[in-house]
Parts: C-alpha cells; sequence; structure tokens
C-alpha cells in the first residue's frame, strides 16, 4: 500500500474534516453534560438573598469535598417578566489566601432563561479541604431596581459554608450551588476511548482506499468486528434492549432447560445466586461505577432461587443458542457471574458476524444492500449484547442471501443438499420470531428451472413442505409460549385477538393510524436514532440520516439490482415484506397493547431490520438512477462513511454511562 498525500489529499482533507466535526460535537456533548466531571452535592432552596441591591456584595465561604476543582454550578432565581430585575454582577472566586483565582461579569440574561449559571475557573488540583470563597459584587444595576436573586437554604446539610451579605453572616444559611470536580480518570479513558477510534477509522478507511477490488465482504470484516467490539465494551451488560430478560433465558438454556419450567404453579428457572445480582434494577441507570462492585458477584449454587424470563420466556431456546454456549463454556473458567455475561456476548458477536459475512459473500449481486443494515448501530447493538436480535437479524441476512444465491447463482439445480439448507434455515427463521415466517415465501423467487424436472409442480411442491415443516414446528412452539403469554397479559391476548376479529376493519384503522402516527419514530430508530433501554443512548441525527441518504442512493443507483428482477419476483418480495410488517404489528397488538388502546403499542424500528434489505432490493430494482460514479468507489465511500459514523456512536454510548 503506497500512500501519496499529494495525490490524494482531498480524501484526506474530507475525512480529517468529518472526524474533526464528529470530534467537536462529541467533546461538547461531554462538556456541557458535566460527564468528565464529579459531582459535588447539592441541596434543595428554602430561601432567597432577599434586597439584594446596587452595591450588595456577597460572599459564599465553602471547603470542596475532592481535589481538582473546576466548576461551581449557581442557582439564581428567574424573574423571567419583571422589568424591575436587571443590572450587571461581577462573579468571582478566591483561594484561602484571598488570591483571585478568576473573575467575570454578566448581566441579567445570563440567568433569565436558564437559573443555573456555570463559572468555570482554572483547576484546582489541590483543593480538597481548603477554603474558598465565592463572590458576587453588585455595582451597576443601572436602572434596575435588583439583580435576580442568589438561591438560599437553611439546611445544615453543609455546615461549614458559610453566607456574607454586606459583610454580615447570615446564620445557618448558605447558597444553593454546586461544586463540578475534574475526574481525571473519566477524562483519561474518555481520550483513550477517542483516539483509538479515531486512529482505528484512519488505518481502517486508509486500507479500503487504497486497496484495488477490495471485495464488500472483506470491508465488512474490518469495520463490523471492530465496532461491535468497541460496542461491548463501552454498552455495559444490561443497557441494551431487554438484556436482563435475554441473561436469564440464555442462561436458562445454558444449563439445558429448552423452555422455562413450571413448579407447583411458579414459572420460572431455578437459578443459582447472583445471577439477577448482577443486574442494577431496571428503574436505575447502571453506570461504568457500578460494574466494579458487580464484578466481586459470584455464582451461588448454594444459593438458588427462581427467576421468570419476562418477555422472553415467549421466545424458542433456538436465537439463545449463541449466548448460552459462551455462558457454558465461561462458567467451567470462572464463577464471576458478570464475566459470565461476556462469555455469552462473546460468542453470540462471534456467531453473528460469521453468519453475515457468509451472507455478504454468498450474495450474487447488491452486496452494499447487506453491508449498509450490518453496520447500523441498533443492528451492532444487537450483535454486541445478549439479544436474540443478533441470530434473527443475521440469519434473516444470510437466509436472503443464499435464496438469491440459489436464484440467480452458478449454481444450476437444487438438489437434496439445498433443499436440507433451506428447511434447516426456514426453521431456525421461524423459530427466532413466528412474525418473521414470511419470509420463506423468499422460495418463490427460485426459478423452476433450477428444480427437479424444471417444472413449477416441483418448485411449489419443495415450497409446500419446507413451508409447511416450519409453519407446523413454529404452531407447536406458539402453543406452548401461549402458556407464558397467558402468565404475562393475563388473559388480555386473547381478548385482543376477538377484538381484531369482530371488527377487521378497525384494527387496520387502528394499524395504519399507528404507522402514520410513529412512522418517523420508526424510521429514525431503524437506523440507529436511539440506543440502549432505559437510558437511552441518542445519536440524534450524525447516525441516522447519513445512513438513510448512503442506502438509498445505493440501492437506487446499483446497477446490478436494476432489472434483475421479473415482475412476478418483485411481488414476490413486496407480498413477503407486507406480511412480516402486517405480523409485526400484529404481534404487539397481542403482546402489549392495552385493550382498546388507539394505537399498537410496544413497536420499534429495529423490528424491522431484518426485512430492510428487501426493501431496498425493490426500492433499487423501481427506482432506476443513473451515476457517472465508479462502483468500486461507491463501495469506498459507503464503508468508510458506515465507520466514521461509529466514532460518535462509541463516543455517545461511553459519555452516557461514565
Amino acid at each position: 500500500m503506497n500512500i501519496n498525500l499529494k495525490k490524494d489529499w482531498k480524501f484526506f482533507t474530507i475525512l480529517t474534516l468529518v472526524i474533526i466535526i464528529i470530534t467537536l460535537i462529541t467533546t461538547y456533548t461531554a462538556s456541557i453534560q458535566f460527564k468528565l466531571y464529579e459531582k459535588g452535592e447539592t441541596q434543595d432552596a428554602t430561601g432567597v438573598v432577599v434586597g439584594v441591591k446596587q452595591g450588595t456584595q456577597i460572599e459564599e465561604k465553602f471547603i470542596p469535598k475532592e481535589n481538582n476543582l473546576k466548576k461551581v454550578l449557581i442557582s439564581f432565581e428567574p424573574y423571567k417578566d419583571s422589568l424591575k430585575y436587571g443590572g450587571e454582577v461581577i462573579i468571582g472566586i478566591k483561594d484561602k489566601n484571598d488570591n483571585v483565582i478568576k473573575e467575570e461579569k454578566i448581566t441579567r440574561n445570563y440567568v433569565r432563561d436558564n437559573s443555573i449559571y456555570e463559572f468555570t475557573f482554572k483547576n484546582q488540583k489541590n483543593s480538597k479541604g481548603e477554603l474558598y470563597t465565592l463572590y458576587f459584587r453588585f455595582n451597576d444595576l443601572g436602572k434596575y431596581e435588583e439583580f435576580y436573586t442568589l438561591k438560599t437554604t437553611n439546611s445544615n446539610k453543609f455546615i461549614e459554608n458559610k453566607l456574607y451579605v454586606d459583610g454580615v453572616e447570615q446564620e445557618g444559611e448558605s447558597l444553593i450551588f454546586q461544586t463540578l470536580y475534574k475526574d481525571n480518570q473519566r477524562v483519561l479513558f474518555f481520550t483513550l476511548i477517542l483516539i483509538i477510534m479515531i486512529v482505528g477509522t484512519y488505518i481502517i478507511s486508509t486500507i479500503i482506499y487504497y486497496k484495488r477490488d477490495i471485495k464488500i465482504e472483506n470491508m465488512f470484516l474490518m469495520i463490523v468486528p471492530f465496532v461491535s467490539i468497541f460496542f461491548m465494551i463501552t454498552m455495559p451488560t444490561f443497557k441494551n434492549h431487554d438484556e436482563y430478560y435475554h441473561w436469564i433465558k440464555a442462561y436458562e438454556v445454558s444449563e439445558g432447560h429448552l423452555m422455562t419450567p413450571t413448579k407447583d404453579g411458579i414459572l420460572g428457572s431455578l437459578m443459582p445466586g447472583g445471577t439477577s445480582e448482577i443486574a442494577a434494577p431496571l428503574e436505575k441507570n447502571f453506570k461504568y461505577k457500578d460494574i466494579q462492585e458487580k464484578m466481586q458477584i459470584r455464582l451461588d449454587k448454594e444459593n438458588e432461587g427462581i427467576l421468570y424470563t419476562g418477555t422472553a420466556a415467549v421466545y424458542s431456546f433456538v436465537p439463545y443458542i449463541p449466548q448460552a454456549t459462551g455462558i457454558f463454556i465461561t462458567r467451567l473458567i470462572t464463577d464471576k457471574a458478570y464475566l459470565v455475561t461476556y462469555g455469552g456476548r462473546i460468542v453470540n458477536m462471534a456467531a453473528s458476524i460469521f453468519f453475515i459475512y457468509l451472507a455478504i459473500k454468498l450474495m450474487p449481486f447488491g452486496k452494499k444492500i447487506l453491508l449498509i443494515p450490518a453496520m447500523i448501530p441498533i443492528a451492532i447493538e444487537g450483535f454486541s449484547s445478549l439479544s436474540p436480535d443478533a441470530m434473527t437479524i443475521s440469519m434473516s441476512f444470510l437466509y436472503i442471501a443464499y435464496i438469491l444465491y440459489l436464484a440467480f447463482g452458478e449454481k444450476k439445480k437444487i438438489g437434496i443438499k439445498e433443499n436440507i439448507i433451506l428447511l434447516f434455515m426456514s426453521v431456525i427463521i421461524a423459530l427466532c420470531k413466528i412474525v418473521y415466517l414470511p419470509l420463506i415465501g423468499l422460495i418463490l423467487l427460485i426459478p423452476k428451472e433450477k428444480f427437479k424436472n424444471g417444472t413449477n409442480k416441483n418448485k411449489i411442491f419443495n415450497f409446500c413442505m419446507i413451508a409447511l415443516i416450519a409453519t407446523i414446528l413454529n404452531l407447536i412452539w406458539l402453543a406452548i409460549a401461549n402458556t407464558y403469554l397467558s402468565d404475562y397479559r393475563e388473559g388480555d391476548s386473547r381478548v385482543q385477538v376477538l377484538l381484531a376479529l369482530q371488527n377487521p376493519i378497525k384494527y387496520i384503522q387502528n394499524m395504519l393510524y399507528t404507522m402514520n402516527k410513529e412512522g418517523s419514530r420508526y424510521l429514525l430508530t431503524l437506523f440507529g436514532n436511539e440506543l440502549a433501554w432505559v437510558e437511552h443512548v441518542n445519536l440524534y441525527t450524525i447516525a441516522p440520516y447519513p445512513l438513510i441518504a448512503i442506502y438509498a442512493f445505493t440501492a437506487i443507483t446499483d446497477e446490478e439490482v436494476k432489472n434483475k428482477f421479473k415482475p412476478y419476483q418483485l411481488t414476490m418480495i413486496g407480498l413477503v415484506v407486507l406480511a412480516v410488517i402486517i405480523l409485526v404489528f400484529t404481534s404487539l397488538y397481542v403482546q402489549c397493547t392495552l385493550i382498546r388502546a388507539d394505537y399498537i403499542q410496544g413497536v420499534q424500528g429495529r423490528y424491522f431490520l431484518p426485512i430492510l434489505p428487501l426493501i431496498m432490493l425493490l426500492l433499487g430494482a423501481i427506482l432506476k438512477v443513473k451515476t457517472t460514479h465508479r462502483v468500486e468507489n461507491i463501495n469506498k465511500v459507503v464503508a468508510i462513511t458506515g465507520l466514521t459514523i461509529q466514532i460518535f456512536t462509541i463516543t455517545q454510548i461511553f459519555i452516557t454511562n461514565l
């Protein structure tokens, strides 16, 4: 690889500018959220400093609890609509020797709409236990009677704090303010994560840019494992969607329980102590600081208890096989419960990456249509967690690719081997989630000439046999799962089904209304606008919009997709997509929607990931746009864009969990 900066300065300039912009946004996000600081305690306001006139001087003497005092958040009482409050105030801070550390002047507009004022000064490395003075001089109020009043408290929480107004101590009172201490360890880890992501992005992007005829599947292997590892490192276990329940279910499977058992009317598996203790309560935000404590918790067979997997009980054991395998192997090495969760995560990630690699490799055309959704943050969240979404997404991609390989690849005839593979994959897809059962209909995309005797009769027979076996197995599981669903919904599910059957028109209206009401949210969350569970990681516009843009552009300009499908094949793809969408909404209508609710609840954008490649294939086949750009260059732009976005994604995850 011969790097030529003089010749390729445009590429490196654009890449550098994009990384700088992302870095600026990331560091600013950390700054305004005070994530790189340890916050001191604060208390509720009980009053205000009265009579703040021109010439008033206020001092607050306080002793910091930690070193590296860097900021103070000062609380003012806002009077937004009053004309008598205004003017200027000088705010400053002095050390124990009355040396001024910093002094600045502000007007009422600084605190008019936001009563918390952030006062930043030089880092005080050895501030712990030392005396500091925060002071305010109201020297110039101009035409105004008073400045906005400072909030106070008469609490004895900080008895060492002393408030003085015009030199007179206010007995038992203190200003409301909060100290912020620069956390060097947080800064170090944040900087390290950011640098590694930037350097890794430069290295991978440079390799992709300079390597000629680089295959899409090799781009995938450079990008997705790299990003997935950082997802796993930065996103603590149990922060991903429903990961606590998936952990219990996967552990259950690792001990040989293919179904959640019921004993003496109690639904749940007998689990060792420590299995649930490592998870934070669902209403509590789980942070990095909590991990050290959780690492000490061990699996205790002597202290077992029954744990219920919640909604995960409805799922079959199939999508939990990788996680359960990792958990089983890790238990042979350690009994530290939190480490065992990472055993499950690692194998789940490895399995999903392997399946998607095979899918991209098998795909006879339009390989980018599989690459881009594999780089979407919400997909990588699934790959790097204990979620069954990893198996569902990766197997769906592999299934789509394999059928297109059989339909359009060099394979001339479909024999016993191919039929067995199709049956096996169809059963796995069906048992991952029933809503994706219609994917089996893609078998009808395969031309009749590829089947034995080259007749439609043989094609339909093969399809019917595979679909029948997969459907029967799915119905068997559905009958089993209905027990868990009935327990979870306490009979509501049956009522929902009856309501839909009695008034199908109203149900269709409900579904259409839901799509109209929540459609934009589904689209944005599908492309990574929001990650995690309980405490969301918001990626705002940086992730979803560029990914939507490059995906749409790639699909409609892909020459390989144009004129590839016959009308009946496009119709079949459209019917499969429609059937999955209807089943997704119906499933959530039955499982999660309150009786007689105005719209269907619980639908999330990520549920449409398995059919996203099909939607883009349809888009590319119907909308045909010519481009003068070389295919190789488009491929590289797609890969590098998807990778660069992950700098913001990873750092945002890190910031959220500090």
